[in-house]
């Protein structure tokens, strides 16, 4: 059963990366989406121009998404973020969501229900297995989404 646990918890990242994200490497013919592995370092991808530096992170921005997964559906912004120059966290921005509820749903699917909270005018849902926190914020009045993904073991012992 322990097994089964440790597969879930190392392949439930990459499996959301590959449905969520528009890796640099996806592969244009076949439509896949090859993910980054957490914790890569920097010099592994691609295609990124540096963004800013907060909290110690360095961001980048990706700067040719190619339409596979969530990007097939929805215009993406996409940005990765790296602490001791290993991938830390990937953001994901929607300005205008066709459909809010299929991106909160494909998470759902993947993950199960979140937890949620309403806060200043944005429904907050967050997720949390073993190796990653993932943090979507929806305003609905605008159809605005923000994905947050974050690597567990880079993240600060609070």
């Amino acid at each position: 059963m322990e097994g089964i646990a440790l597969k879930n918890a190392v392949c439930a990242p990459l499996i959301l990366l590959i449905l969520l994200l528009a890796a640099p490497g996806a592969a244009a013919q076949g439509g896949e989406c090859n993910a980054i592995p957490w914790g890569e370092p920097l010099s592994a991808v691609e295609l990124i121009e540096f963004s800013h530096v907060g909290d110690g992170v360095h961001y980048y921005r990706v700067t040719k998404v190619e339409a596979c997964g969530l990007s097939k559906i929805e215009d993406t912004r996409v940005t990765y973020g790296f602490k001791n120059n290993r991938l830390y966290t990937t953001i994901v921005e929607i300005d205008k969501a066709r459909d809010v509820g299929d991106v909160i749903a494909l998470l759902m699917d993947e993950y199960g229900l979140p937890d949620h909270k309403k806060h200043g005018g944005w429904d907050i849902y967050q997720w949390d297995n073993d190796t990653l926190r993932i943090k979507l914020k929806s305003q609905y009045t605008t159809d605005r989404i923000k994905i947050g993904m974050y690597y567990k073991p880079l993240m600060d012992r609070e």
